[in-house]
């Protein structure tokens, strides 16, 4: 494990993208947890307003990152887009410690902290269109190591963005996070892609989006369902993978084939879910600590930091073994351990006993995080923007979805049955994975109605 991290740090820019990806996850880590926070003791809004301010903000940044990631695989120029972002997040901030009219602040949120919500996915994307991988193993292993950076930064974010609210307010807590978003565009800002990848249009491991015939390996992925099948004397074929995702490779776009747009929609339709579930975790959990269960807000912090904590060796062991797994096997099985996790919690009444369940919402995290990206962008081998953007997207509209999801859970059937309705969800998002056959249920069903 030590020579691999070793082996990504001589990868040209690869170290600054890094510590870009840290700051970023510790600009995001600071204000994220106590947004809501300011928009009800700072603004005064009331429950309804707030809802809608956080909805406008998460369309908003689901709006900028399709249309960020569309247009960088078309047109490249993924560092001004990410740049783009990056400015937008912090003019957003500073625009927080001087505006509380409510409507103007609506403007703020789409205009600036939707778009700034972006940064995300295109950190991703740019590392994934820009960084010269030698294969797709070194690439899995790196997009799981940059994604190990967010959750360092979330183990401790939210306890020092706490010590700085304490000190200095909200002013001083959102001005830190700006020049956060500003330091980690100036990182972005300088470096140096690679001459090898410059010439890259948005493509992976491609001299050119527009030439297939200029590089034959132009359409590599891995095809987590199939194996790798091709002639040994056939350049253009020994990375084509056999299968429905072929076509997909072939054409450089899942959706401009018969077969591979099922299985993008379906894993996009379950990450959703999963992403839902994430988020009422987020929202429901503490509650019921605080309130259902009488605990402190050091039990909620302790569970938090723990989860986060616990996903780092996760991630570093999925990327460094992501490439030989099989993705879509481990994405149905987190969703099996997401419905094993939330029975448990429905069922627990101690917290001493709620903490160790952590580590099953953590091997949920590590595995859509590491995996599930990588997944969708093996179904969209020439478009990473757009699949990064797609899989961000769908965790986006599971937050939008959660928000206004688990107040009405809550307030009709409670604590427990919310949970228990956490599970029937992660229950569906399995079947969503696994794609069962269907035939033999049709089979007997045909044999019931001849007897």
């Amino acid at each position: 494990m030590n020579a691999r991290l070793l082996s990504l740090t001589r990868i040209p820019s690869f170290v600054p993208l890094g510590c870009a990806t840290v700051v970023l996850g510790v600009a995001m880590s600071f204000t994220a947890p106590y947004l809501s926070l300011f928009s009800i003791q700072r603004v005064g809004m009331v429950p309804m307003q707030l809802g809608l301010f956080m909805t406008v903000i998460a369309a908003s940044g689901v709006a900028a990152s399709t249309w960020a990631g569309k247009w960088s695989d078309k047109y490249g120029h993924h560092r001004e887009l990410l740049l783009a972002a990056l400015v937008a997040a912090a003019i957003g901030f500073v625009c927080l410690c001087f505006i509380t009219n409510y409507w103007a602040l609506l403007a703020v949120g789409m205009a600036f902290l939707g778009a700034g919500g972006s940064a995300v996915s295109l950190v991703f994307s740019f590392g994934r269109a820009t960084l010269p991988f030698k294969n797709d193993a070194e690439r899995t292993f790196a997009t799981a190591t940059l994604r190990t950076g967010l959750s360092v930064a979330w183990v401790f974010g939210p306890s020092v963005g706490a010590l700085i609210l304490a000190a200095v307010g909200f002013y001083g807590l959102f001005l830190f996070a700006a020049a956060c978003f500003a330091l980690c565009g100036v990182v972005v800002f300088r470096m140096h892609s690679p001459p090898t990848v410059l010439a890259t249009a948005g493509v992976w491991g491609a001299p050119s989006a527009a030439d297939p015939a200029a590089n034959p390996t132009a359409g590599s992925t891995t095809e987590t369902r199939d194996r790798m099948v091709a002639p040994e004397n056939d350049p253009a074929a020994i990375m084509s993978p056999v299968g429905p995702a072929s076509a997909a490779a072939q054409t450089g776009s899942p959706e401009l084939t018969a077969t591979a747009p099922p299985a993008l929609w379906r894993a996009i339709g379950a990450l959703t879910l999963i992403g839902l579930l994430a988020n009422a975790t987020m929202i429901v959990l503490p509650l019921y600590i605080v309130q259902g269960l009488q605990g402190t807000q050091i039990n909620v912090s302790v569970m938090l930091g723990l989860g986060a904590l616990l996903e780092i060796p996760m991630m570093l062991a999925l990327g460094a073994r992501g490439a030989k797994l099989n993705k879509l096997r481990w994405l149905g099985a987190c969703a099996v351990v997401h419905a094993v996790y939330f029975i448990a919690v429905a069922s627990v009444t101690d917290i001493p006993l709620l903490i160790p369940l952590q580590a099953l919402s953590a091997f949920v995290v590590a595995v859509t995080s590491c995996l599930g990206m990588t997944y969708v962008q093996d179904l969209m081998p020439r478009s990473p923007g757009e699949a990064t953007a797609l899989f961000f997207n769908s965790a986006r509209v599971g937050s939008i979805l959660s928000g206004m999801l688990s107040g009405v859970l809550v307030a009709t059937i409670g604590y427990q049955g919310t949970f228990l309705f956490c599970g029937v969800l992660a229950a569906v998002a399995w079947w969503l994975f696994a794609d069962p056959e269907w035939a033999f249920v049709r089979r007997l069903w045909a044999r019931r109605q001849k007897d």
